[in-house]
């Protein structure tokens, strides 16, 4: 028992302290995993089950105005760091490789900026996890659906360890497409809210725009993985990349068929 508790120390010492990108570890939420880790489990715990229980003999609470406010935010951050990353790179640098882009880890005025804006997506990825109590407190519990709390968690979890180890390079291309899908999609939230009457049309279109992105994102992390072994981007965050872009696009295509086709068909 011991040999294997010395063997658990080791690798994380290893991983999570040797091999980690130093620069960020001073910040929050991004030091030790353990934080991020209880910050996860009791989001699961409250959204599964502590949540429902709370709420099974209670109205719904009115939150419409704070969710309003909140949709706004999102879009204003989102647009934000979307209109950042997209000047930066293909306007003030203009050297993007799209077939692969490594990660710039020196502590020069670059090499600090796409670590603070790995951070800030990292961040903006755990305030998204106040969708699902939203969802929760208002009594939608039909909407915490598995593909809803798998991609609010992966990405917490991915962009957390992005940021350890591949803080910008070939993955800001998921940051790009993630930050102007969130603006759109907090946009189509915060007309909904009012009972847009365009609001099934956005609703449709976004979805079609999720697929794009991750249609785009599975070609953009399998190109370098499949025909650049050049590459010194890490192999194994361009398989993740990749394996989860598949993943997340097959999630979204049956939500798309089942919502779109087959309820169309049925009309």
């Amino acid at each position: 028992m011991a040999l294997v508790l010395q063997r658990v120390y080791d690798v994380y010492q290893e991983f999570l302290v040797n091999r980690r990108d130093m620069r960020s570890a001073h910040l929050p939420l991004a030091g030790s995993p353990w934080p991020l880790v209880t910050l996860l489990a009791t989001y699961l715990y409250v959204v599964l089950y502590a949540g429902p229980r709370f709420m099974a003999h209670r109205k719904p609470f009115d939150l419409r105005n704070v969710i309003r406010v909140y949709n706004i935010v999102q879009v204003l951050i989102n647009s934000v760091l979307f209109s950042w990353i997209v000047v930066k790179i293909f306007i003030v640098y203009k050297d993007y490789n799209y077939s692969c882009q490594v990660c710039h880890y020196t502590s020069d005025a670059r090499g600090m900026e796409e670590m603070y804006l790995s951070y800030s997506y990292f961040m903006l990825k755990v305030l998204d996890l106040a969708d699902t109590v939203f969802f929760v407190l208002r009594k939608k519990q039909s909407h915490v659906s598995f593909l809803h709390v798998y991609h609010h968690t992966i990405m917490a979890t991915g962009s957390y360890f992005g940021l350890l180890y591949v803080p910008g390079g070939h993955a800001i291309m998921l940051g790009i497409w993630n930050t102007l899908v969130h603006a759109v999609m907090y946009f189509y939230y915060f007309l909904s809210s009012f009972g847009s009457q365009y609001s099934e049309w956005w609703k449709k279109h976004l979805t079609r725009m999720q697929l794009l992105q991750f249609i785009h994102l599975a070609f953009h992390f399998g190109i370098p993985l499949f025909s650049n072994y050049e590459c010194k981007f890490p192999r194994v965050w361009l398989v993740f990349g990749f394996l989860q872009a598949i993943f997340i696009l097959a999630l979204f295509m049956d939500f798309y068929i089942k919502s779109y086709i087959v309820k169309r068909k049925k009309q």
